[in-house]
C-alpha cells in the first residue's frame, strides 16, 4: 500500500474518532499483518493530533543518505572497547532504555503502547477463559544468541568477543516443538524463516498431533521483521494456523523472554563447538518436567492480567 495513501487513510479514521489501536487492526485485517506496524500508526495519530497534517516526512536537513560513514565507523570502532558497565550505563540512563526480562526496551511505554498491550492482554485472556482457545493449541518461541561458555561468569571469564550461535526454539505446554541452530554466518529473513522453521515446526506438529495437526493452532511470536513478513502471513493462512497477537516492546508477556531462555542458559556449560552446544541445548529442553512448561503458559495468563491491572504498564518489579 503506498505511503501516502497509507498516512490518508490514517488521518481519516484518527477525524472519525478511532484509536491507533483501531486503525492499525482494521488496516492489518484489510491488508495483511506485515502492511504497517503498530508504532508507525501511533506516530502518525500522534502527529495528527498535534494539528501537523502534511502527509509527507519531515525534511531531513544534513543526513547524509547512508549511515555507513568513516564518522560512524569510528564510532562504532571506539564503542568495541567499552565495558558492559559503560555500555550499561549508556543504555539506561542516556538512551532511556530499562531491561526487562532478557531484553531492552524503553524506559517509559507512551499512552498508546501502554493501552495497547491492556488491549491485547484483554482479547486474549477472553478468548482463552471463555473457552475459545486452549492453552495446549498454543505454540509459542522466538530466536535466542547462544555463547558456548554460557555458565556462570564467576566460573570462567568470558571472552569480550566470543562466537554465539543463533537458536530458534518453539515449545508448547507438553514441551519443545522445534529447536533449530542457524549455520553460522546466516541471518533470519522471511523466506528463511518460513522454509526452515515453520515448515519443520509444522511437521513436528504433525507427528505430535497426527489426528488433528494444525487444527485450533495458535501460533505466538513476537512482532519482528521477518515474522509479519506476508510471506509468513501467507503460509500461516495455508496451513490454516491462526497468530496470537503480541503487544510491541513486551518481552514479559513472551514465555521464551520471561522464563525459557534464562532458564535455558542458566544450566549450560562449556562447549568446545556449535555440535556439542546443539545437543546440549536439546537435552536440556527435552529432559525439562512437562509441569515447568504448563506452569509457565499459567504464569503467562497471571501475567496478562497483571498487564491490565498496571494499566499497560511494566510489572516485572512486583513479582
Amino acid at each position: 500500500m503506498d505511503k501516502l495513501c497509507l498516512r490518508s487513510y490514517i488521518k481519516t479514521r484518527l477525524l472519525l474518532g478511532l484509536t491507533a489501536t483501531q486503525i492499525h487492526d482494521e488496516l492489518t485485517i484489510a491488508y495483511g499483518q506485515s502492511v504497517v506496524s503498530y508504532r508507525t500508526v501511533a506516530r502518525w495519530v500522534e502527529r495528527f493530533s498535534n494539528e501537523q497534517w502534511s502527509l509527507e516526512d519531515n525534511p531531513r536537513s544534513d543526513r547524509p543518505i547512508t549511515a555507513i560513514t568513516q564518522q560512524n565507523i569510528d564510532a562504532v570502532n571506539d564503542l568495541i572497547y567499552i565495558s558492559h558497565g559503560s555500555v550499561y550505563t549508556i543504555l539506561k540512563e542516556h538512551l532511556g532504555l530499562t531491561k526487562i526480562t532478557s531484553r531492552w526496551v524503553p524506559h517509559k511505554l507512551t499512552e498508546e503502547q501502554r493501552q495497547r498491550r491492556v488491549d491485547i492482554c484483554t482479547k486474549n485472556l477472553q478468548k482463552l477463559e471463555g473457552g475459545t482457545w486452549r492453552l495446549c493449541d498454543i505454540i509459542t518461541g522466538d530466536e535466542t544468541w547462544v555463547a558456548k561458555n554460557e555458565g556462570p561468569p564467576t566460573v570462567v571469564k568470558r571472552q569480550q568477543f566470543e562466537k554465539k550461535t543463533m537458536f530458534v526454539i518453539f515449545f508448547m505446554t507438553n514441551g519443545p516443538l522445534l529447536i533449530h541452530e542457524l549455520p553460522s554466518g546466516t541471518s533470519i529473513n522471511a523466506v528463511y524463516y518460513r522454509d526452515q522453521c515453520l515448515k519443520k515446526l509444522v511437521k513436528n506438529l504433525r507427528k505430535k498431533r497426527p489426528s488433528s495437526t494444525t487444527n485450533g493452532i495458535k501460533l505466538h511470536h513476537d512482532n519482528a521483521q521477518p515474522h509479519t513478513n506476508n510471506i509468513i502471513f501467507d503460509f500461516l493462512q495455508e496451513k490454516k494456523i491462526n497468530v496470537m497477537p503480541h503487544p510491541p516492546y513486551s518481552p514479559d508477556l513472551a514465555p521464551s523472554d520471561f522464563w525459557l531462555f534464562d532458564y535455558l542458559k542458566r544450566d549450560l556449560d562449556q562447549y568446545p563447538d556449535d555440535t556439542s552446544l546443539a545437543k546440549a541445548i536439546t537435552k536440556t529442553l527435552k529432559s525439562t518436567p512437562i509441569n515447568e512448561y504448563q506452569k509457565t503458559f499459567q504464569k503467562w495468563i497471571e501475567r496478562m492480567k497483571l498487564c491490565i491491572e498496571h494499566h499497560g504498564d511494566y510489572f516485572e518489579h512486583l513479582l
